[in-house]
């Protein structure tokens, strides 16, 4: 009988204690939930951040910056140097220059005398008498005399062209005659007087050349071929 009451209060005990057991999991759940749902109601109010994702630096970005300071500095100190420098500044064009006449220039090239073309090698008077002759035509004249301008004149014995042979500097030829004064000086080397026939060619001439003497020497040929020599003192 004892055993049977033991037994009776252990199974009554061992109820209870399940019992008790039951409604404590059951009270620790919902303070569970309602702890849980406390916490998740706290991070919607407090949100927080999120971490931004970090990118990848590229080569280009780690590269050192170009330096604009300096470019700055070499153009501001460019423009102050030109500034600075009025000679880099354009000058007005002047429209005019050149294209007025040098009147001083004229009046000296007028004021010159027309010399004769400087000869290309020495030809003595002596050579010029040996080498004319009549009937050499006026450009064979010309080359012995190494002179193709020459001075058309009005002789007494009619019209003549005049050739000076290396001529001074700042002699001025007479007009018709000969220039027996400047020959003897020295200014011309020899003054040569030749009529041309309508056919261009030598009729007759006269060569005027100073002497060993000093004297002016007149060679002339008339047209027949023979010359004749006079000392002019």
């Amino acid at each position: 009988m004892v055993k049977q009451i033991i037994a009776l209060l252990s199974v009554c005990m061992l109820a209870a204690g399940c019992q008790s057991q039951e409604t404590g999991e059951k009270q620790s759940q919902p303070a569970a939930e309602t702890e849980e749902k406390q916490t998740e109601n706290k991070q919607a109010e407090n949100p927080q951040p999120e971490t931004p994702e970090e990118k990848p630096v590229s080569e280009e970005e780690n590269a050192p910056a170009e330096e604009p300071a300096q470019d700055e500095a070499a153009s501001s100190d460019e423009a102050a140097s030109s500034e600075e420098d009025p000679a880099s500044e354009e000058q007005p064009a002047d429209e005019n220059k050149g294209t007025e006449p040098d009147a001083a220039g004229e009046e000296q090239e007028s004021e010159e005398p027309v010399e004769s073309e400087k000869p290309t090698h020495y030809v003595s008077p002596f050579e010029m008498r040996d080498e004319l002759s009549i009937g050499l035509t006026k450009e064979e004249a010309e080359t012995v005399l190494q002179n193709t301008s020459p001075a058309e004149v009005e002789t007494g014995d009619g019209k003549a062209y005049r050739y000076d042979y290396m001529v001074e500097e700042g002699y001025e030829p007479a007009a018709a005659d000969p220039d027996i004064e400047a020959v003897k000086a020295g200014k011309i080397e020899a003054q040569v007087f030749i009529y041309y026939t309508p056919e261009n060619t030598i009729e007759r001439y006269r060569i005027y050349h100073r002497a060993e003497d000093g004297s002016a020497v007149e060679y002339r040929d008339e047209g027949n071929g023979e010359g004749t020599e006079n000392l002019i003192n």
